[in-house]
């Protein structure tokens, strides 16, 4: 890949940290008007059949080898469709401090994956540049109004969304490369959503009060909206682009980023104050990231 190649790889990811960045606030709002777990069932059947739609008419078809689709089931199903029930539910059992702490591992967890597995060789350089980042993210997430409580109460929802982080970290991250050798992102986007999408609406009777359409609050129709044509089509699309250019690795730490630009987000769309600590969480993620890229 020429010099070029490499910066628009990397220009995609930034996009996708913009955009899911930014989903976490405006969907945070939709909670309380959907249950999640409906929430994500709609969000990726309507952007399943989108992609799919889309795929159609620019690449004029849809067709998936049949050595290919047990890979596929499983990218689908594990990597969104059980990840976005293991999330959910473990949110319930546990605080959002420790759920959005849990899921800053996903780097670190791809790149142990796919060094042990020899998929790819991970220094330590970019181990270390990991780490540096990892403590930025903590520094961001723990606020003075945050509220942190490992113990024997959170202990179960802990568990819960660590396997939530490692499902996307690995099934949705690492395992669809070889699928993108053979397949554009749009492709093999829109068939794991479609597969994700039917997970989470067997799971959606025992997730909570059932609902009508007529049901959802009028102000969770917008974070739908945005969670399905841009979060959802658009920053798969580009997460997709990065694996299949740069590698899980390199594409994973990009999720350092995210919550810099989440509290950039929340400071203008909700009012959020951002403390000392976090600007400097926000600087250490920024050596880190840059020490990691380089190894």
């Amino acid at each position: 890949m020429d010099k070029n190649d490499t910066r628009i790889s990397h220009l995609f990811l930034v996009a996708v940290v913009l955009l899911w960045g930014a989903n976490i606030g405006i969907v945070k709002a939709a909670f309380q008007y959907i249950n999640p777990v409906l929430f994500a069932a709609i969000r990726f059947t309507v952007s399943g059949i989108l992609m799919l739609l889309l795929v159609l008419w620019k690449e004029k078809s849809l067709r998936i080898r049949r050595q290919d689709w047990s890979l596929i089931l499983v990218v689908g199903g594990l990597g969104i469709g059980i990840y976005q029930i293991l999330w959910s539910v473990g949110l319930q059992w546990t605080s959002a401090t420790n759920s959005a702490l849990i899921f800053t591992i996903q780097p670190l967890l791809g790149a142990v994956y796919v060094d042990l597995t020899k998929r790819e060789s991970v220094n330590r350089q970019r181990y270390l540049g990991m780490v540096l980042a990892l403590g930025g993210v903590v520094l961001v997430i723990l606020k003075p109004t945050a509220s942190l409580h490992f113990s024997t109460e959170t202990f179960l929802g802990d568990f819960v969304n660590l396997i939530a982080a490692a499902c996307a970290a690995i099934f949705f991250s690492v395992w669809p490369k070889p699928l993108l050798k053979k397949y554009s992102p749009m492709r093999l986007v829109g068939y794991c959503m479609m597969i994700g999408s039917v997970i989470l609406w067997i799971a959606v009777p025992f997730c909570g009060k059932l609902m009508a359409l007529d049901q959802i609050g009028g102000k969770a129709w917008w974070p739908l909206i945005y969670a399905i044509l841009f979060a959802g089509m658009l920053g798969h699309t580009l997460w997709y682009e990065g694996i299949g250019r740069l590698g899980p690795t390199k594409t994973l730490i990009y999720h350092y980023f995210i919550p810099i630009w989440a509290t950039l987000f929340n400071y203008f769309w909700l009012g959020e104050r951002i403390f000392p600590q976090q600007i400097i969480g926000g600087g250490l993620i920024l050596w880190g990231v840059h020490y990691a890229l380089r190894g």
